[in-house]
């Protein structure tokens, strides 16, 4: 799909090469408002004697930009919370420098300059955002023709149109015979064609496309299309048909890709083990203090393949949270205690999982496991539920990063279509891409 896409690559690419420059122009901004035309001279040359700080800083400062999701072009239209993710995101990159230079002494990077250094770049990243989103609301878009189901295409031209990150502007075909489609798509420019709906009569028009699509017009099922924008399958648009064909869920048989994630899992899940262990021993602590005993939390949850397992879990809630019977977690739920909104805010109850992780029972990314009353409940009501466990759950997964705590049905059903997106798109880019925004959203939040 992404070689259809306008713009698809070329906006991050850009992103990043301008973030670069900012850096730089930061660097030298700081150097020469810091010292004085005598001592600058001696001072780059200290920072070109270490050019292990710069690699450190470059890399540091692109992950953390990535973790803060500053090249998503749907972040890009809310201006307060870039500000927000940009000052969070240097504020953490200068911690990482503090923290360098105190592990390596020889790396001279002094408090004043580094004060510069971020603000200047920081300034410089929310300017070079704020053209970039007035670029894609003034760049020429293309014209995609939606044909299928009058209302279908009623409703998908609606949504489309709203995005300004899209590359299309929709063009309504609803109204043209199926023989008329080629010589309709010439003549309006169409640069795809897009399938609204999921009925029969408009997949057998897909069929019959395929001289279109074959020309070099693509066309391809209105799923496709927000599975790029929105980076989700939306089950409204996916027929069983559609479903057992979408590309990539082969995926979950991939051998080498299971073992490289399962040694990606053990080795990361080891060190987090150790970094974390005194955040770990401080909220068990808290939790005893404010709330007494038991520490942990213990439930059974339905792992890869339906099996059961037993997921541990830093306890916040009361003890008494579920006299009335199972209850989904909700977002500000009134069952926590204290220091357990605190806990779950920052994913630190989460932690014990870890251990869960080295037994095999679960991944570092994945959709996360639920409950098997939970489960028999939400199979029963909405489709392709089952699929989720198709692979290992995880402690943090694509849904979670995506949508808040599920309050109802129809948040379950926005989870799976993130849940489904992630399975069928698996790579080492979304695995990494998942862990950061995990750490994104504990630190701003869940984007909406």
């Amino acid at each position: 799909m992404s070689a259809y896409l306008p713009h698809a690559a070329r906006l991050r690419t850009l992103l990043v090469f301008s973030d670069l420059a900012a850096m730089v122009l930061a660097i030298w901004l700081a150097y020469d408002l810091r010292f004085g035309p005598r001592m600058r001279a001696e001072k780059w040359n200290q920072l070109w004697e270490s050019p292990g700080l710069l690699i450190w800083a470059l890399i540091a400062g692109f992950t953390l930009t990535a973790a803060a999701e500053l090249y998503e072009p749907e972040v890009l239209h809310r201006r307060r919370e870039v500000i927000v993710r940009v000052l969070v995101m240097a504020g953490a990159w200068s911690m990482t420098i503090v923290l360098a230079t105190y592990l390596k002494p020889n790396w001279a990077y002094g408090r004043g300059v580094l004060l510069l250094t971020t603000g200047s770049w920081a300034a410089l990243l929310v300017v070079t955002r704020w053209i970039m989103t007035l670029w894609l609301r003034r760049r020429a878009r293309f014209p995609a023709l939606v044909i299928g189901d009058p209302a279908d295409v009623k409703e998908f031209c609606r949504s489309l149109g709203s995005r300004p990150s899209a590359p299309w502007v929709p063009v309504d075909g609803s109204g043209i015979d199926s023989d008329d489609i080629p010589a309709e798509t010439r003549r309006r420019g169409a640069s795809i064609v897009v399938l609204a709906g999921g009925d029969e009569h408009t997949l057998e028009m897909g069929h019959d496309l395929a001289g279109i699509h074959f020309s070099g017009v693509p066309v391809v099922a209105a799923s496709e299309i927000w599975a790029w924008l929105e980076e989700r399958l939306p089950l409204e648009a996916l027929t069983p048909a559609l479903f057992l064909h979408q590309p990539g869920f082969g995926a979950v048989h991939w051998t080498l890709f299971n073992r490289l994630t399962r040694i990606a899992d053990i080795v990361l899940a080891i060190l987090m083990l150790v970094l974390t262990a005194p955040i770990f021993f401080l909220a068990a602590f808290l939790v005893m203090v404010t709330d007494g005993f038991p520490v942990f939390y213990l439930q059974r949850r339905v792992g890869q393949f339906g099996r059961h397992f037993t997921l541990l879990k830093l306890r916040t809630m009361g003890r008494n949270a579920e006299a009335a019977g199972p209850e989904f977690a909700i977002e500000r739920d009134p069952r926590t205690i204290p220091i357990g909104r605190l806990l779950r805010r920052f994913r630190f109850d989460e932690l014990p999982q870890l251990v869960n992780v080295l037994k095999g029972e679960m991944s570092l990314v994945g959709p996360r496991p639920e409950r098997p009353e939970f489960v028999a409940r939400l199979t029963e009501e909405i489709p392709y539920y089952a699929f989720r466990t198709a692979v290992p759950p995880g402690i943090t997964g694509w849904a979670q990063v995506n949508v808040t705590y599920a309050r109802d049905l129809e948040d379950h059903r926005r989870k799976l279509e993130y849940d489904l997106y992630f399975i069928r798109e698996r790579s080492v880019r979304l695995y990494l891409l998942t862990l950061l925004r995990t750490v994104s959203a504990a630190l701003v939040g869940v984007r909406k």
